[in-house]
C-alpha cells in the first residue's frame, strides 16, 4: 500500500475508529443472538458464517500486502486489543492507550488513529454488529451495473464520535453476501459529506467457518455515481483462533512511545 493511501485511510475512518474506543472494551463480548438484529442484517451475518461463530473467535490475525512482506495485524476481538508488527516498528493497542516502539525504522504516524485502522475496514460485516448501532432498510442501489440492497447504519447519540455519521452495507439479493460499503463520516466537525466513499468487497474465504475477506477495494465516485477502482488491499495468512493470546502480548513494551489523546 502506498503512503498516500494510507494517509487518506487515516482520515477517512478516523471517526469510526474513535467510536470504537468510546465502547466499553467487553462491549464485543456481550451476549447476542442472530434475533436481535433485523432480518436483512442478519440475513447477511448468517451468510458469512453466523454472529454465534464470530463471537466463538478470540484473537484474528492476518498480514497486509504480500506475504512475508507486508505488516501483521493481530486483533484480541473480545477486549480489541491489538498489535501491529512490522519490520520497521510495532504499534498497538493495550486495551487504554495506544503505542509506537520504533526497531530497525521510525514510525512517524500516531498510533492512537492507526492501531485498528484497517481491521474496521477488514472485519465487516461483523464490527457492525457491535453494540451501539442502528439498522434501517435503504433504498436499493445499483453499482457498476448491477442492482444491491443496502443497509444503513447509525451510531446511537453517546457512541463515538458522531452520531450523524452514516455507513451503508450493500448487499447481493440472492446470496447476502456482502457487497459494498459505503460511508460519510463527518471527522468531528458539523458538515457531512455530500459523496459517501465506496469500498468493494469482492473477494472471500471461509476461515474457520467465517467468510473473511481476502481483498477490498477503494473506488472513485463522482455525483454519487462508483467509478474505477483506485486502490485495492490484500491480505494474506489469515487465521481465527478460539484461544487469546498470553496475557502481556499487547502490553506496552518498554522503551514504546505512549500516544497522546487530545481529545
Amino acid at each position: 500500500m502506498n503512503k498516500l493511501f494510507i494517509l487518506g485511510l487515516l482520515f477517512a475512518f478516523t471517526a469510526c475508529q474513535e467510536k470504537s474506543q468510546n465502547q466499553s472494551q467487553d462491549a464485543s463480548n456481550q451476549e447476542v443472538s442472530i434475533s436481535d438484529y433485523p432480518s436483512d442484517f442478519a440475513k447477511v451475518l448468517e451468510a458469512h458464517g453466523g454472529i454465534e461463530q464470530w463471537k466463538k473467535e478470540k484473537t484474528l490475525m492476518y498480514e497486509i500486502g504480500k506475504p512475508g512482506e507486508g505488516e501483521q495485524q493481530i486483533i484480541d476481538l473480545h477486549r480489541r486489543m491489538d498489535k501491529t508488527i512490522t519490520s520497521d516498528y510495532e504499534i498497538g493497542f493495550d486495551g487504554e492507550k495506544a503505542w509506537a516502539l520504533n526497531k530497525e525504522g521510525e514510525y512517524k504516524g500516531n498510533p492512537l488513529f492507526r492501531h485498528n485502522l484497517m481491521f474496521y475496514f477488514y472485519a465487516m460485516p461483523f464490527v457492525l454488529a457491535d453494540p451501539g448501532l442502528n439498522y434501517e432498510k435503504t433504498e436499493d442501489k445499483e453499482i457498476l451495473g448491477e442492482n444491491y440492497s443496502g443497509i444503513k447504519v447509525t451510531f446511537n447519540s453517546g457512541v463515538g464520535d458522531s452520531a450523524s455519521d452514516e455507513y451503508y452495507l450493500y448487499y447481493d439479493t440472492e446470496t447476502y453476501k456482502m457487497a459494498w460499503l459505503a460511508y460519510k463520516a463527518t471527522f468531528g466537525t458539523d458538515k457531512k459529506p455530500e459523496s459517501a466513499n465506496f469500498i468493494s468487497y469482492d473477494k472471500w474465504a471461509e476461515v474457520d467457518g467465517v467468510l473473511l475477506p481476502t481483498e477490498i477495494a477503494w473506488y472513485t465516485v463522482e455525483e454519487g455515481v462508483v467509478g474505477e477502482e483506485r486502490s485495492r488491499v490484500n491480505f494474506n495468512n489469515i487465521s481465527l483462533s478460539k484461544e487469546a493470546k498470553p496475557e502481556g502480548f499487547y502490553s506496552i513494551p518498554a522503551n514504546a512511545v505512549v500516544a497522546e489523546d487530545k481529545k
